[in-house]
């Protein structure tokens, strides 16, 4: 259930914190993650490297979480951690997160492609463009020589930015029903393939 956890998590870390006081689900959302990672790091390297990375993503997790007790007055001391630390943190946290989707969608892209299946090869390589240009040209508005000029992009940017996670969720319910069903992950697509393949 390795699609299936990084589904999960996925979703908890990149829908919920659109609402800045639901921040706290990252801390729920990346050890999901963490575990799918792990368990799909058997049938490609790059989810190996993925899971490793991933825990680079710990103190933003856990930054956010606290961030967000303050925002609702759990811990009003919390509050403290916006201004300039929540500016530094959000550009370090874009950097990071497009070096994950990287990592991520790589090992989608090159597992279905070991597989045969190039429909879910493709459709990694369309999410990985997409990704990629929004988290470039958000990181690029957001220098303070451009500030000035940024206000046209927000909407784009906006939109650009629900699509991909959208796009990166459905995704990832597909690889996690055709390639990786539930209950099926206990060894590599390769070797199930050929079981089905000899049973036929």
């Amino acid at each position: 259930m390795g699609f299936g956890l990084l589904l999960i998590g996925y979703f908890l870390m990149n829908v919920l914190p659109v609402i800045s006081v639901f921040s706290s689900a990252m801390l729920l959302g990346l050890p999901l993650i963490l575990v799918g990672l792990y368990r799909l790091s058997p049938y490609h390297k790059t989810f190996y490297f993925s899971y490793f990375f991933t825990y680079t993503g710990i103190p933003f997790a856990l930054y956010y979480t606290l961030y967000a007790f303050g925002k609702l007055g759990v811990v009003p001391a919390f509050a403290a951690l916006g201004g300039t630390l929540f500016a530094v943190v959000q550009w370090t946290y874009l950097i990071w997160s497009l070096a994950f989707h990287i990592l991520v969608l790589l090992g989608v892209s090159r597992l279905s492609g070991e597989l045969g299946l190039y429909g879910f090869q493709s459709n990694a390589i369309r999410n990985l463009t997409f990704s990629s240009i929004y988290y470039v040209l958000f990181l690029f508005v957001r220098l303070p020589f451009f500030e000035a000029y940024a206000r046209p992009f927000v909407i784009p940017l906006v939109i650009l930015r629900y699509l991909c996670i959208f796009l990166n969720l459905w995704l990832f319910f597909r690889t996690w029903q055709v390639i990786l069903p539930e209950g099926s992950d206990a060894e590599p697509p390769k070797e199930r393939r050929k079981e089905e393949g000899k049973k036929q």
